[in-house]
């Protein structure tokens, strides 16, 4: 099955509508190739974010579907570590991802009661 993971991580204060604003554009086509290629080297197959508001801050919490989530880690580190080996304007996307994050992103301390995926769900 891989991995099924929750990982928060840190807006930072005050930046929460540009993270908002930031990561909404993930789905825009300018972005769409270099993405995908980030996704196929960490090896995820399913990425959602979501915004989660807390009383020590706001946060992006992932849930990933991926091969191994080691994997996923290091080559998370790699891409915000080294924006400029990225491809067109995803290197300043990642260098403005930075900017509005706080701190590395860590594993939610959950158990998975169950994960489901309809094996007819379309591709």
């Amino acid at each position: 099955m891989g991995d099924v993971l929750l990982v928060n991580q840190r807006i930072a204060p005050g930046k929460t509508e540009r993270a908002k604003a930031l990561l909404s554009q993930m789905d825009d086509p300018e972005y769409a190739d270099a993405a995908l290629a980030i996704l196929d080297a960490e090896g995820v197959h399913t990425e959602s974010a979501f915004l989660r508001r807390g009383d020590d801050g706001d946060y992006v919490t992932y849930y990933i579907e991926a091969e191994d989530g080691a994997t996923v880690y290091d080559v998370f580190k790699h891409v915000t570590e080294h924006p400029d080996e990225l491809p067109n304007e995803m290197g300043a996307f990642v260098a403005e991802f930075n900017a509005v994050m706080d701190g590395d992103p860590y594993l939610v301390d959950s158990d998975v009661l169950y994960h489901l995926v309809n094996p007819e769900r379309p591709a």
